[in-house]
């Protein structure tokens, strides 16, 4: 330990500074980390009242009663409605009082107030950067995308990170645990640059071996928003935080001469294929878009979808940040958007909000992400769509 890490530690800076950096080291012992590393930017996630509750709620106001403040700068992930038009989702009154509170407490710990799951979109990562972040789609991002530094660490924990700048030095920062552990291989055609389609794959490969760092050698992953919707996946249905990508991955070259002769798994366009459907032989209750949260391109591409549609025919529901449903304000898209129907809700995502079971049974969504989550927490029907082809089904007339 450093000279300022004992000193954090012996209470000299105070007694919830040493508290969270002795849990940090509790974590870190147990993970046989040998020392500590500076982050310089921590994404707290954990902090929808449907997921953390009232446990949560109370371990949160004993942070902020201890005066504590965040040290680095620091991001929120989605809570559990939009803050400003939680009325218009159906949450009850009881529910956004307790969300309110969390996140007037969470403010006062000095985050900063983004509440998106794409922290990168806010703040660019760089390679080799150590970072402390909670939720898996942007720890999949970060890692396999920007080649920062993190693991998949639990809400409490990026909380007490963010109020001393520090985590342990073990798992995914430390250059030797990076290194590919399987190779993914696909055999046949198919359009992996479709978020649908590439979160499919995420699904299966989370399906089929569980934890590890697959390698993508002959990538077809070529799109930001492929990327984003492949990790998302594949960190929902698996214990994987990172993907070697070809062409993609900064430290590829690098960790492919580490890695050696893998195990392959091969994996058919078919069995991709049979999780997107083409057709849908029942109508939605509406089609969800933005898990993660729908960024700027994304809407880009709906909206030129349904450039010819007057009116959809079908609820179409985007979750998105703060940050992006500003941009879209100035160019004039949200409000040409919100006149053919679509719905926009921010701050939030159907995952971890209790609007979705609320109001819906039968959902469509373009989410690898979604399709693994909702039925297992909301108990709906779910099916994935290709999202290229997503502004057909809500153009067309019932």
């Amino acid at each position: 330990m450093t000279k300022e890490e004992e000193s954090i530690l012996n209470g000299a800076h105070g007694e919830i500074k040493a508290l969270a950096l002795k849990t940090i080291i509790k974590i870190g012992e147990s993970l046989n980390a040998e020392r500590l590393v500076d982050v310089s930017h921590v994404h707290a996630s954990g902090l929808s009242y449907l997921t953390i509750g009232d446990a949560g709620l109370v371990f949160i106001e004993s942070v902020v009663s201890k005066n504590a403040k965040v040290k680095v700068f620091s991001t929120l992930n989605p809570v559990g409605m939009d803050l400003d038009d939680w009325k218009k989702m159906g949450i009850s009154e009881d529910f956004a009082e307790k969300q309110k509170r969390i996140v007037e407490l969470v403010l006062k710990l000095g985050f900063d107030p983004t509440f998106t799951c794409t922290p990168y979109l806010i703040r660019k990562p760089f390679p080799g950067e150590h970072l402390a972040w909670g939720e898996s789609s942007a720890v999949g991002m970060a890692n396999t995308y920007y080649g920062a530094y993190t693991n998949r660490e639990g809400g409490p924990i990026t909380i007490l990170s963010a109020i001393v700048g520090k985590i342990y030095e073990a798992g995914l920062h430390l250059k030797e645990n990076r290194v590919p552990t399987v190779e993914i291989i696909i055999d046949g055609e198919i359009d992996l640059t479709d978020p649908s389609i590439s979160g499919a794959l995420g699904i299966i490969v989370g399906e089929k071996i569980k934890s590890g760092i697959p390698l993508f050698k002959r990538n077809r992953l070529t799109s930001f928003e492929a990327i984003k919707s492949y990790t998302a996946a594949v960190g929902a249905n698996g214990d994987i935080a990172m993907s070697v990508i070809d062409g993609i991955t900064p430290e590829y070259k690098d960790l492919i001469k580490k890695a050696g002769e893998l195990e392959k798994v091969h994996i058919d366009a078919n069995e991709l294929k049979e999780i997107v459907k083409d057709s849908i032989d029942y109508i939605p209750d509406v089609v969800l878009i933005g898990c993660p949260h729908a960024d700027l391109e994304e809407i880009l591409n709906f909206s030129i979808q349904i450039k010819d549609c007057k009116k959809i025919n079908i609820p179409v529901i985007i979750s998105t940040s703060r940050y992006v449903s500003n941009k879209l304000n100035e160019m004039g898209l949200l409000q040409q958007l919100e006149e053919k129907g679509v719905i926009f809700i921010k701050d939030t995502c159907p995952v971890v909000s209790p609007f979705v079971s609320l109001k819906f049974k039968n959902i469509v969504t373009v989410s690898g992400k979604s399709l693994f989550y909702l039925p297992r927490m909301h108990d709906v029907k779910v099916a994935i769509f290709p999202f290229n082809k997503v502004g057909e089904v809500v153009c067309r007339k019932k």
